[in-house]
Parts: structure tokens; C-alpha cells; sequence
């Protein structure tokens, strides 16, 4: 993922035909502008990608490379500001309308594609689907948004780009919302209906928000434009990847962590399920101790698969509640044109 989401993010900057197009023109290429972008987008992805799994901060090379992106970026950013000829043109962001369009399309790549991880992996993991099974689970959500996008083409020529934007937040705040109610006996149909509702929302986003960031920019600063919005929705969606697959492990522990207080000889309930769970392995004839014992690992192991799954419903609240603090931000913009083009990329 590390390597792709590098790639996807380094077009900004390295696409051949933008440095051949800018020699062409005779405009100086701002080499150390993209020596930096490029040493601090790929050390950012690095540390994204394996930030979980090497425990974060208590592993060496993850601070160096923090620090390292860290500084690199920063640098980019003055560089860019004082240079007459920047690769990337940050003063674009002095449009209120256009940083708000980057933002938001930051948070549809954060939810869209840490959602589109959580949901195959929680049915994989805790409800024993198989990769086509999940795969079957998400992809009408491609093809909801295929159908919806002729739709939200039309209603953005004619009614205020910011509306459908709020309405379409609100959509995914919602489906969210509504998959807090996953359990481990939730049907096919429930969690696929679930994932059509959220896609439908996405749909409701990306032709709006596109529109809006485009509205009040100069046409001569569209290919500077396309560049950081593709930037901002790509380094969206690997910051939500990383950020749902440490909240998984840290709160899948918390709530164990809560879980196992119950478990003890002073839970009447719980010696009952033990003596009972216990009597049934020792009829199926491995004895009373190893009955015993088989009891107390099936029940830790009932406890580490409701820690996960309430693990995932807290994900899908978090990022639920994102999307809804998404929704009275698309007001601040300023109101797109209607009846004209729409925009793209």
C-alpha cells in the first residue's frame, strides 16, 4: 500500500509530461521544491504504513523518518512560498473556497477508503467470510456510485453546490451510524444495504466538491488545482487506512481490558458458563480437567471476538462523527455558479 498510495501522491510532481510541458514554456523547474515534497510525501507514507505495526514511536527508524518528513514538508512549504516558480502552487490555498474543496476531499478519502478496509476485514475476520464473499459484500458500492454520478452531474448545474455537498456528509455520517448496529449475527443483505447507503453519500461528494474548488480559480491555475486535490483525497485515504488499523488494536485491547474484569470466581454467571461449557467437552470424552480447561479458552476466546467487534463499532462511530463535522463546514465556502460548466478532473 505504502509504494501505491507513493505513487498515486507523487504524480503531483514527477508526472513526465508536466515537467516536459513546463521546459517546453521555458519556466526554471523548481528542483528543490520537488526533492523535498517528494523525500517528505514518501517518508510520510512510510510511516504511515508501518506505524502500527511497529508500534509507533517505540520503534527508532519511525521517529528518524518523522522527523525527517516532518522537516522536509515544512522546508517544501516556505520553499514554495518565496520561490517565483513554485512546482506547487500552496498560495492557492489563500481561496477559502478551494482549502475548504481540499479538506473535504481529504475526509471523503479518509472515510471512503479506511471504510472500504474495515468492512471486508470485520466480516472476514469475525463472521468467517471468504475474500469473494466480501468482495460481493462491497462492490455494489462501486456500481451505487456509477449510477448516482449522472445524477449529482445534474442536480450541481442547477441547485447550490454546497447543499448537495452537506447532504451527501450527512449520508455517509448516517450509514455510519447505522453500522454501529453490526453484530456478529448481522445478515448479508443488512451490511450490504448498509454499504450502498454510504456509497451513495460518496457519490453525493466528489462532483460538488470539485465544482466548488474549481469555481473561483483563474483557468490558467486548473492543472496546479488538480494536482493538490488529488494530492489531498490520496494522502486522505492513507492517513484513514492507518488511523482505523491502530484504533482497532488499541481499542480492541481497551475493551478486553474491561471485558476480563468479569471474569472471575465472584461472577456467578460466569462459573456457571464455565461448569457448563466444561461438562459438554468432558462428555465428548477428553475428561473433566481438560473439559475444564477447553471451557475457559472457548469463553477468552468469545471475550477477544466481542473486544473486536466493538473495536469496529468504534470506528465506524469515529468516522461517522467526522463526516458530521464535515456538514456545517460546506456553508463557509462560497456559493458556486449554477447553470455552468462542471468541473472535474
Amino acid at each position: 500500500m505504502g509504494i501505491l498510495s507513493l505513487i498515486l501522491t507523487s504524480r503531483l510532481i514527477s508526472d513526465p509530461p508536466y515537467l516536459k510541458n513546463r521546459k517546453r514554456a521555458g519556466v526554471k523547474i523548481d528542483y528543490i521544491g520537488f526533492g523535498l515534497i517528494a523525500l517528505g510525501l514518501g517518508l510520510l507514507q512510510v510511516v504511515l504504513d508501518k506505524g502500527q505495526r511497529e508500534d509507533w514511536f517505540e520503534t527508532p527508524y519511525i521517529r528518524v523518518f518523522t522527523v525527517i518528513f516532518v522537516s522536509a514538508l515544512v522546508l517544501a512549504v516556505i520553499w514554495e512560498l518565496h520561490v517565483k516558480e513554485p512546482v506547487v502552487d500552496l498560495r492557492l490555498f489563500k481561496n477559502r473556497t478551494f482549502l475548504l474543496a481540499n479538506v473535504m476531499l481529504f475526509t471523503v478519502g479518509f472515510v471512503m477508503y479506511s471504510s472500504t478496509m474495515l468492512l471486508p476485514q470485520f466480516v472476514q475476520e469475525l463472521m468467517g467470510y471468504t475474500a469473494e464473499q466480501s468482495g460481493e459484500l462491497i462492490s455494489p458500492g462501486a456500481i451505487t456510485i456509477i449510477l448516482l454520478l449522472p445524477l449529482c452531474g445534474f442536480l450541481v448545474s442547477r441547485y447550490d453546490a454546497r447543499k448537495i455537498i452537506g447532504f451527501g456528509f450527512l449520508m455517509v455520517a448516517v450509514s455510519m451510524f447505522n453500522m454501529m448496529r453490526f453484530n456478529l449475527q448481522v445478515d448479508f443483505a443488512t451490511m450490504l444495504w448498509a454499504r450502498v447507503l454510504q456509497s451513495a453519500g460518496v457519490a453525493f461528494l466528489f462532483v460538488p466538491i470539485n465544482t466548488a474548488a474549481y469555481a473561483f480559480l483563474p483557468r490558467d491555475k486548473n492543472n496546479a488545482a488538480s494536482g493538490l486535490i488529488n494530492l489531498s483525497r490520496n494522502i486522505g485515504g492513507s492517513v484513514g487506512i492507518s488511523f482505523v488499523t491502530t484504533m482497532l488494536a488499541r481499542r480492541a485491547q481497551v475493551h478486553q481490558s474491561v471485558l476480563v474484569t468479569h471474569l472471575s470466581g465472584y461472577n456467578g454467571h460466569f462459573m456457571v458458563a464455565v461448569r457448563a461449557l466444561g461438562q459438554r467437552f468432558a462428555a465428548s470424552g477428553t475428561g473433566a480437567v481438560m473439559g475444564t480447561k477447553q471451557a475457559y479458552a472457548a469463553i477468552g476466546g468469545m471475550v477477544a471476538q466481542q473486544s473486536a467487534l466493538l473495536a469496529y463499532l468504534d470506528n465506524f462511530l469515529a468516522l461517522g462523527l467526522v463526516c458530521l463535522a464535515l456538514v456545517p463546514l460546506t456553508f463557509w465556502m462560497k456559493r458556486p455558479r449554477t447553470g455552468g460548466p462542471i468541473a472535474g478532473h
